[in-house]
Order: C-alpha cells, then sequence, then structure tokens
C-alpha cells in the first residue's frame, strides 16, 4: 500500500471504528435517591430497553437477574437498612434479584463494583421477598425509585407493566 493510500485509510477505518463503538454503546446508567430521616439512600443500576420483549415474563424459576444491565446494580445507605424482616449495616451493596416459582425474592449481596453476570450467592447477606405487582402503565426502559416517608420508604423496579416491590426502613 502506498504512502497516500494509507494515509487516506487509516483515518477511514478510524471513524469506522468510532460509527461502530457508538453503535455497540452501553445502556444508559440511572440513578433513584431519597432521604430518609436526613439519611441518604442511592440506587445505581443500568437501564436496558425491552424493545418488544417481556424480558420478566421469560424468567425462569431459580434465574438470578442484576436488575438492570451491565454493571451490578448497587445501593448505597447512610443508614442501617431494613428490607422485609432483615438488617444490613450503613455502607454499600449490590442487588439482584431471584425468579421463584411464585415471585421474585431480593438479594442483597456484600460484594460491589462487579460485573452483573457474576452474582457470587456466598456473599448474599439475605434473601427478601419482592410484591410483584402490575404497574399502572408501562416502562420501556427498567427503572428503579425510591420513595421515602420518615424512615420508612419503598423500593419499586419496573420493566413493561411488571413492577416488583419492597419495602424499606432506614435506621
Amino acid at each position: 500500500m502506498t504512502y497516500s493510500l494509507r494515509a487516506r485509510v487509516v483515518p477511514a477505518l478510524a471513524v469506522c471504528l468510532a460509527v461502530a463503538a457508538i453503535a455497540l454503546a452501553h445502556n444508559p446508567r440511572g440513578k433513584a435517591e431519597a432521604s430518609f430521616n436526613g439519611k441518604a439512600v442511592t440506587v445505581e443500576y443500568g437501564r436496558p430497553s425491552l424493545n418488544g420483549r417481556d424480558m420478566l415474563g421469560q424468567a425462569t424459576a431459580g434465574m438470578v437477574w442484576r436488575l438492570g444491565s451491565e454493571d451490578a446494580t448497587t445501593i448505597t445507605t447512610a443508614g442501617d437498612l431494613m428490607i422485609g424482616n432483615e438488617m444490613a449495616p450503613a455502607g454499600a451493596y449490590s442487588l439482584f434479584a431471584k425468579k421463584t416459582e411464585d415471585g421474585w425474592d431480593l438479594l442483597v449481596n456484600s460484594e460491589t463494583g462487579q460485573s452483573g453476570l457474576a452474582h457470587d450467592p456466598e456473599k448474599d447477606l439475605f434473601t427478601a421477598p419482592l410484591k410483584v405487582e402490575k404497574a399502572g402503565s408501562s416502562a420501556e426502559m427498567f427503572t428503579i425509585t425510591l420513595m421515602a416517608d420518615g424512615m420508612n420508604g419503598t423500593l419499586k423496579m419496573q420493566w413493561g407493566e411488571t413492577a416488583l416491590v419492597t419495602g424499606l426502613m432506614v435506621h
């Protein structure tokens, strides 16, 4: 290849690679935040789109889901966090959901910073049941919301017309 041809091909190849990288870009990240009696709770997660699928409806019993996409979903709490009848000390945790025969469970895991596909069940602090609700409207992108009322509140995870909900208490 001559120098002048290489001078034209290399920049063109760089542009093609940049366009391909944009096309393969990750799903956007989302953040839900709330203050429970002055103690901050934050959830950070990936926001995949349904694109015509019913992902939660296709889940089979025993399947563990990272509650989003790419990196594991994390919850950070400034106070001790009670979910169901279980308590996690103030700090950061990864959240996963596990499909059961008749619903979903929330898995609170002590490891953070891992890929969402790298769930280590030995690091689960506890499991809490999730209430499955039919949402009033459909969410194309996976969405997590935190709602606080004093030291009590809710964690809601919605995708499509299905919402997975649990109560929270922050001490």
